[in-house]
């Protein structure tokens, strides 16, 4: 497994995890910057380290890891990146804690649907962050982190300006993964500032953390990076009024709620619904 050259400078390796993969990005030149480090110390060893000796470079080459929110299947490399000798790590203020202690964040956002929800990932392990980063802070005079709460309250994406790349993360859901059965947002009303927050970032592509459907997870042209925004926006409405018809038929689970709405858009059922369940909370919690 290697990295894909996006353009120049600008690499993407898709890391299998769950029946789907995550990117992780490189980005070369006279600093090498690494964003987001996929799901576990193993997949470090078995897939990223070999992927990085591909373009010749070891951990110790990487100037700066960064991420692009604190879900597991982003952060769970960290630790052993750090052990591996990346010269250091900076992250947005509101990820720090959540870096020092994955575990207890992953707990905590299955505590709210606790019978809907798959069990910890009990090898996640934390590590410090070097330099906190604010919102607008512009790394290495390369890589600007742009706040986009909305799927989680410490997403962001990173705009690489050499490239005019928009590394996305989570940020923009979509339809979600083939995995994941619906577009997921734990914050409706950031998740929509978001969106029309990044149609000012002038970029030229956009990578996404996963392949959301129905775009998966790069998107080439000025042009269709807007239109992804557009359409991202688009969907809240879409599943508000979906929602909306279900409460109006009387039906207030928010489990079969979720259910229904992964059916209506024709996505596949997943086997813990906790993401559709924030989404349908959201949506619930605008309408009633």
């Amino acid at each position: 497994m290697e990295f894909t050259c996006v353009c120049k400078t600008v690499y993407l390796l898709r890391e299998p995890f769950g029946g789907t993969t995550t990117g992780i990005i490189l980005l070369t030149g006279e600093k090498n910057y690494l964003i987001d480090a996929g799901g576990s110390a193993a997949l470090v060893d078995e897939v990223l380290v070999p992927a990085l000796r591909e373009r010749g470079l070891r951990p110790s080459d990487i100037d700066c890891l960064l991420c692009t929110h604190t879900h597991g299947d982003h952060i769970g490399g960290f630790k052993r990146l750090r052990e591996l000798g990346v010269k250091r790590i900076a992250a947005y203020t509101r990820s720090v804690d959540k870096i020092r202690d994955p575990l207890s964040y992953n707990i905590e956002i299955r505590r709210v649907f606790p019978e809907n929800s798959p069990p910890p990932s009990a090898g996640l392990v934390g590590t410090t962050v070097d330099e906190p980063l604010a919102d607008g802070t512009v790394v290495g005079g390369r890589v600007e982190l742009i706040a986009t709460p909305g799927h989680d309250d410490d997403a962001v994406c990173l705009f690489d300006r050499e490239s005019r790349t928009l590394v996305c993360g989570d940020s923009i859901q979509l339809d979600g993964t083939a995995v994941q059965g619906c577009g997921a947002y734990m914050d409706l009303p950031a998740y929509r500032r978001s969106m029309e927050r990044l149609r000012g970032v002038p970029a030229e592509r956009a990578i996404l953390g996963h392949p959301f459907i129905p775009c998966g997870d790069l998107v080439e042209g000025r042009s269709a990076v807007l239109r992804l925004l557009c359409d991202a926006q688009d969907k809240t409405y879409l599943y508000r009024d979906f929602v909306k018809s279900r409460l109006d038929a009387g039906e207030t689970d928010t489990a079969g709620i979720a259910k229904a709405l992964i059916a209506h858009i024709g996505g596949i059922q997943p086997k813990h619904l906790f993401l559709p369940m924030y989404t349908v909370r959201e949506h619930m919690k605008e309408l009633l």
